[in-house]
């Protein structure tokens, strides 16, 4: 009988560790791009797949092009298609430069500076305590599930504008869970295009 229950507490704790495993990995990326652990970066994100996703969310902020996932009420025009073409470009190479174990905790340094010394925040790392940044963070998660047994996807609110979603895919590996797909998704339509190209580029973490 002791055996049985030893094999249940056993099961139990492995059960406990496999559904906190993805949202460590999460909080652990998180906290790598504020703290420029590139290395950690590299070993827990599918960088190739990540750009590749992350991609046609930034064109479509930066170029302010339709959602491809609703039907457009008109046709577009000759503008628009050249502007999709030429500036789909533009967005690629930014991406495939910045998005990046080096470039990524860059842009974030870039914004911390610009709302610590230009809008005159604090870096909340430094003065909140960890238990409680966890649990704010926490409250920033629309959603998460595992899909199947070896993918969980994680859908969080933007930290300074809540009508942006970030949309995370993580997929277990044999060197443990990695970020391999990113995506963006507003609630509702920006007004300022090239503002949120701004935001975007340099993350909100």
């Amino acid at each position: 009988m002791k055996s049985f229950f030893v094999t249940i507490a056993v099961a139990l704790f492995a059960a406990t560790l496999y559904i906190a495993a993805p949202f460590a990995t999460a909080w652990f990326i998180r906290e790598a791009v504020r703290n420029g652990d590139s290395g950690y970066l590299a070993s827990s994100i599918e960088w190739g797949s990540v750009r590749e996703t992350l991609k046609p969310s930034i064109a479509r902020i930066a170029l302010n092009l339709p959602d491809p996932g609703q039907e457009p009420a008109d046709k577009p025009g000759l503008w628009q298609r050249l502007k999709a073409y030429w500036g789909q470009g533009a967005v690629d190479r930014m991406v495939d430069k910045y998005v990046t174990p080096e470039g990524l905790p860059q842009l974030f340094t870039l914004r911390k500076t610009y709302r610590d010394y230009v809008s005159g925040d604090t870096d909340e790392a430094k003065t909140t305590p960890l238990l409680d940044r966890i649990a704010r963070t926490w409250a920033r998660v629309k959603r998460a599930e595992f899909t199947d047994l070896t993918t969980f996807e994680i859908d969080m609110e933007d930290k300074f504008d809540p009508t942006r979603l970030y949309l995370g895919k993580l997929e277990l590996t044999t060197l443990g869970w990695k970020l391999t797909e990113l995506r963006i998704k507003f609630l509702t339509t920006a007004k300022n295009t090239i503002q949120n190209f701004v935001d975007v580029e340099h993350g909100a973490l």
